[in-house]
């Protein structure tokens, strides 16, 4: 089930809204977490139930090894128990997201013929195995305490980041789920979600899916793109993945609050970011956060120099990459980041004004995710290779018609009958403005903090109606989320 969807707005959530409270109001609070996993099992299933049984068998396993660790004692045997974990979680993500990748390679390499595993993807397994993961470590490490079932499995299933996270920490969100005060309800707190939840839909459906419509004609087209085109194609894409995917974490943070349940953020302003390392920092924190405690430090860190620094850097990132994706355009867009970031490091470079430094970041940024869309990383340079050469050919105004905005509809017919030649200026000038209000959205606070501040003012309350009910009308199709593929 999708959060951009008239289903879970319309009927889902009420249903769950009104259950989870009703129950807690008469103090059923064990039923009302059931009620609440139930929720989470529905929402999961719904577009295929088959993924929900691979998400439930690797949970209770998960939960097994929890519980396994709880009884064994000697150091030996709890370190023998985390490793069967692991390799049980990474075995179970290599199955379903590398095996045809790996095949692929050995039979390239080996000149061999084995015969590539056809595997659909479970929605959101990127996700669930390194929250178990990250779980299961901390318990070894004894930063998590013991927990029931009910609790593990709605930590794990909870619906508003099943799907694409917060990658969440088990002493983030199981406390939460035992504090009586929580689940009261609490006006300024459900106001506080719905705000949130209202800017993370128009994120999603009036931003990333407007700027999808000439980011996908254009990589569709990539022989045809001239410079210009090529430029707005590198920045569309990177503007559409922010807002898809930060909206819908804008979304899990805001029913969190319906809920009475605080998500960790997950993206905090990164076009503010002045050098690459401070956009990781704001970017896809979770992630981050995860690479850092679990691989970054445990190598080393930054303990033992800076060759062995850049080293770890390199790794992380380029485990980064194939956590993304099963293609060597993700591996090398992680390389490209950690070479970034490993530059910082060294200090080198100093420019003269803070925007200076932001707008090489987001140059930079933009540069290196064309690799993260490509097909292939030929096409990632044939795409620079645009850029870089001076060309025009009137493709922009193509890629301009491609966004086609139901909004101005009249306006675009109208043009055509009384000046067709205005069609193609009109076009590219609706083009330039969607960017125009992207980088108004990216300048100004993030959703986190304008949801929080202030009173619930009139004005507020009649811009959040606005942007919901705007973003509802604009619901025409399914419209899923790009990190669905991750």
């Amino acid at each position: 089930m999708l959060f951009n969807s008239q289903l879970f707005i319309f009927i889902f959530l009420p249903i769950a809204l009104a259950g989870w409270y009703f129950l807690n109001s008469r103090r059923r609070y064990g039923l009302a977490q059931g009620f609440l996993l139930g929720m989470s099992l529905w929402f999961y299933g719904w577009m295929n139930p088959s993924h929900l049984l691979i998400l439930l068998a690797s949970c209770f396993a998960g939960y097994g090894f929890c519980a396994l660790l709880d009884r064994v004692k000697g150091a030996a045997g709890r370190r023998a128990v985390l490793a069967a974990g692991c390799f049980f979680h990474l075995g179970t993500l290599g199955y379903f997201k590398y095996s045809g990748f790996f095949l692929e390679n050995i039979n390239a390499a080996l000149r061999t013929d084995f015969t590539l595993v056809s595997v659909i993807l479970p929605v959101g397994i990127s996700f669930y195995t390194f929250q178990q993961l990250a779980f299961l470590i901390d318990r070894w490490k004894g930063e998590e305490g013991p927990c029931s079932l009910l609790d593990y499995l709605t930590f794990m299933l909870y619906f508003p980041q099943i799907l694409q996270g917060p990658i969440l920490l088990g002493k983030e969100l199981i406390p939460q789920l035992r504090e009586e005060g929580r689940r009261r309800f609490d006006a300024r707190r459900f106001s506080e979600g719905i705000r949130l939840f209202s800017m993370g839909l128009g994120k999603k459906v009036l931003l990333a899916d407007s700027l999808a419509k000439p980011v996908n004609f254009g990589y569709e087209n990539v022989a045809s793109l001239d410079s210009p085109s090529a430029v707005l194609l590198a920045a569309g894409y990177l503007l559409e993945l922010y807002f898809d995917f930060s909206g819908y974490c804008d979304m899990a943070m805001g029913l969190g609050k319906l809920f009475g349940i605080e998500v960790a953020q997950n993206f905090d302003s990164p076009f503010k970011s002045a050098s690459i390392k401070e956009f990781w920092r704001r970017w896809h924190m979770t992630l981050g956060r995860f690479f850092t405690r679990y691989v970054y430090i445990p190598l080393g860190g930054s303990r033992r120099g800076k060759g062995r620094t850049i080293l770890n850097t390199m790794i992380v990132f380029a485990l980064s990459g194939l956590w993304h994706g099963a293609a060597w355009t993700f591996v090398f867009w992680g390389i490209l980041h950690g070479i970034a970031v490993s530059f910082d490091s060294l200090g080198i470079l100093r420019l003269p004004k803070k925007w200076m430094h932001q707008a090489l970041t987001f140059v930079y940024a933009c540069l290196a995710f064309v690799f993260f869309r490509a097909s292939t990383i030929g096409e990632g340079f044939q795409v620079l290779r645009a850029m870089a050469v001076p060309k025009w050919n009137g493709f922009l105004f193509r890629m301009a018609e491609a966004l086609d905005p139901s909004e101005f509809y009249v306006l675009t017919k109208a043009a055509s009958m009384a000046a067709p030649a205005l069609l193609p200026w009109i076009h590219l000038i609706l083009l330039l403005l969607l960017f125009a209000v992207c980088a108004a959205v990216c300048a100004s606070r993030n959703a986190s903090a304008i949801a929080a501040g202030g009173v619930y003012s009139k004005k507020t309350a009649f811009l959040t109606a606005f942007v919901f009910v705007w973003s509802v009308l604009g619901m025409t199709g399914v419209s899923t989320y790009l990190y669905f593929d991750f």
